[in-house]
């Protein structure tokens, strides 16, 4: 990771193969930027350690619910998404003891891609002992868009993390103008490692449009899909509404649903709570924490 204070650039960011030979914004200003944040055990709830904050992303004092509760960290973007050329860092140390969820404001909107691509990239080191659970919130992409999402964990032997990604098929409730499916190119790679050894890569391209076929294929017949990554080995229970699970090799679990986006978010932000409940015997969140219009606040209410 840069040092705290160090302006983020275009050098900073990883361009995938698919998108080689192109660049980020020329001018960067107020479109390359992003945060770095260490989040900071405390005796009233973890709070923020040394940060750095670069338009267009912001950062929040986390919300803090009492002692022995993890505390609730917001991205923030004044922008209305990411555009042609956009680069937005995300860099998180997560220390020891710390307890935290570290959640997008909103949806992300991928606009239209004219001359190159846009990124978001994630490096999160979680340090022994540390919880934190990421959820950047959903991703819509607009029609013609290029966008790489590229995430690099790095978990020490004894820490706890869920991450999760929601993906949906775009501005779809839009009639004939319905932009269901009508993305370019997606590149996705998360590659998380445990004391030095990789544990899990996950990686995709998808290349659109998608003409009904594709879409049923990746999709099947629905708008939305979801992913959770989660260190542990989940009970019976709480794969009950998911569509499937699996255990790694190194003991890890990856959940996956598929279905209407709002089942799906409501699905995935429910199962991430309730496994960072069970990994700190603790309490995350409940509807009383929260005012109901958070992306994530239908996860909060009790199954159907």
């Amino acid at each position: 990771m840069g040092g705290p204070a160090t302006r983020i650039t275009a050098a900073d960011f990883l361009t995938p193969p698919e998108f080689q030979g192109e660049q980020l914004a020329s001018d960067g200003t107020g479109r390359i930027g992003g945060v770095r944040v260490e989040l900071v055990a405390g005796p009233a709830g973890t709070r923020l350690g040394r940060s750095y904050q670069q338009i267009p992303l912001r950062l929040l004092p986390p919300f803090a619910f009492g002692a022995g509760r993890p505390s609730l960290l917001y991205l923030l973007s004044p922008t209305a998404g990411l555009f042609d050329g956009d680069g937005q860092l995300v860099e998180i140390t997560a220390q020891e003891g710390s307890r935290a969820a570290v959640v997008g404001q909103s949806a992300t909107r991928i606009h239209p891609s004219l001359h190159t691509f846009s990124t978001q990239q994630w490096r999160i080191d979680v340090e022994p002992g540390a919880a934190l659970v990421v959820l950047p919130g959903p991703a819509i992409p607009f029609r013609g868009c290029r966008y790489y999402q590229h995430c690099e964990i790095t978990l020490a032997a004894e820490s706890a993390l869920v991450w999760g990604d929601l993906w949906h098929a775009g501005r779809y409730a839009r009639g004939e103008h319905s932009e269901r499916f009508a993305f370019t190119t997606l590149v996705q790679n998360l590659t998380i490692r445990r004391a030095g050894r990789l544990v899990f890569r996950d990686r995709f391209c998808w290349n659109g449009p998608w003409d009904e076929n594709a879409a049923r294929w990746h999709f099947g017949a629905a708008p939305a899909c979801g992913s959770l990554f989660v260190t542990a080995k989940i009970s019976d229970e709480l794969l009950a509404d998911s569509a499937a699970a699996f255990r790694t090799a190194a003991g890890d679990t990856v959940i996956r649903w598929c279905g209407p986006s709002e089942i799906v978010t409501a699905h995935l932000v429910r199962t991430a709570l309730a496994v960072a409940s069970r990994f700190t015997e603790t309490q995350w969140f409940t509807p009383e924490d929260l005012a109901p219009a958070h992306w994530f606040t239908p996860g909060l209410q009790p199954a159907k």
